[in-house]
């Protein structure tokens, strides 16, 4: 099997835009199985199919597995954005991808996590470091929002009329951000 250079796991089209500006190259692969709902996940698929293909870059398909999504967060359900949930989260997206590394012969792989000013950076990256040692693969850390070319990543997506989600994805962080909405008014 010959190897393949690298697989960059990719939550949603904005963060796509900041990471290949910043540099990042590889495979695109869209795991999100805590998107929620169906719908939501649909539009941001749709949306990271179409900056691949703008970019030219190869996807790998995923089935959509919000079970397992919540099969892995059961028991976390209230705890706060950013919590414990989160990390489970990360791990569950990663090991998939480290998985796919494995399974189809890539060299690395990284995620563009690390482009949304939602997520903690550090985090993300150590459970990218956690996951990669467990399953003998090599995970590229990357602070991707910290990135020279994020304010013009920025304008692309919106010159080109990319869908700009306003919550993480789980129904988790949905409630929070309608919570948040509902109070301000």
């Amino acid at each position: 099997m010959s190897l393949k250079c690298h697989l960059l796991h990719v939550c949603c089209a904005p963060d796509l835009v900041i990471a290949y500006l910043a540099g990042a190259r590889g495979d695109v692969f869209f795991y999100n199985p805590n998107i929620h709902p169906k719908e939501e996940y649909e539009k941001r698929k749709h949306e990271v199919l179409k900056v691949a293909r703008l970019f030219n870059l190869e996807v790998v398909e995923a089935e959509y597995d919000p079970e397992n999504f919540f099969k892995s967060v059961r028991g976390l359900e209230h705890e706060p954005e950013g919590g414990k949930r989160c990390r489970v989260c990360f791990e569950l997206r990663l090991r998939k991808t480290a998985s796919v590394v494995k399974e189809l012969g890539y060299a690395s792989f990284s995620t563009t996590l690390t482009a949304s000013p939602k997520k903690d950076v550090h985090t993300v990256n150590e459970v990218g470091k956690t996951v990669a040692l467990e399953t003998g693969t090599v995970y590229l850390a990357n602070v991707y929002r910290k990135s020279p070319t994020y304010n013009d990543a920025q304008r692309l997506t919106k010159l080109l009329g990319i869908y700009r989600q306003n919550y993480c994805g789980c129904t988790f962080s949905r409630r929070v951000e309608q919570d948040e909405n509902s109070s301000e008014r």
